[in-house]
């Protein structure tokens, strides 16, 4: 059991540097995203914190529970973009697995059936081909793209789990 700290100068750290907006309204920046990341990745203890450590000087404990509050927030929006992803990829390699099973099967009845036909003929070279692609797209897709999707999906419910906290330096 364990926390992650980060040694912040400001609370703009946190945020985006183009989001002109108050604290209880801007977007997360994504170095800080990426460090807490790195963070995660090099720390293999449970952890149940995240510790936001800034000068006792430069602190403004008044704002702070918003400041935590809207960094939860947009978690959040990044969980549920990212759940979506998940899903529209699982989707994705899913279809284009059973379709290209599906013109498979229909390649080899073809076969089977002996059609022999020009039109035929011409069908099976285009279906063979089509059908081995789609099926190992959608494999490719299930086997890295929605396992990647599901990992940023863990990443995030696990930082929204996380009990934030400011501290003195």
């Amino acid at each position: 059991m364990g926390e992650i700290s980060f040694w912040l100068d400001v609370y703009d750290d946190i945020f985006s540097d183009f989001d002109p907006r108050s604290y209880h309204k801007r977007r997360l920046s994504e170095d800080f995203l990426d460090e807490i990341k790195a963070a995660f990745k090099y720390h293999k203890n449970h952890t149940e914190g995240l510790v936001l450590l800034l000068p006792r000087e430069r602190r403004k404990e008044e704002i702070e529970e918003g400041i935590i509050n809207q960094v939860k927030t947009q978690l959040q929006l990044r969980l549920d973009n990212a759940a979506r992803k998940e899903k529209k990829m699982l989707r994705r390699g899913l279809a284009l697995l059973v379709s290209g099973v599906l013109i498979m099967y229909i390649d080899s009845l073809i076969t089977v059936k002996g059609y022999n036909g020009q039109l035929m003929v011409m069908l099976r070279i285009v279906m063979e081909p089509g059908s081995w692609f789609m099926m190992w797209t959608g494999l490719d897709a299930l086997f890295y793209d929605y396992r990647e999707a599901r990992m940023e999906t863990a990443f995030y419910k696990k930082i929204i789990a996380l009990k934030m906290r400011f501290e003195n330096i």
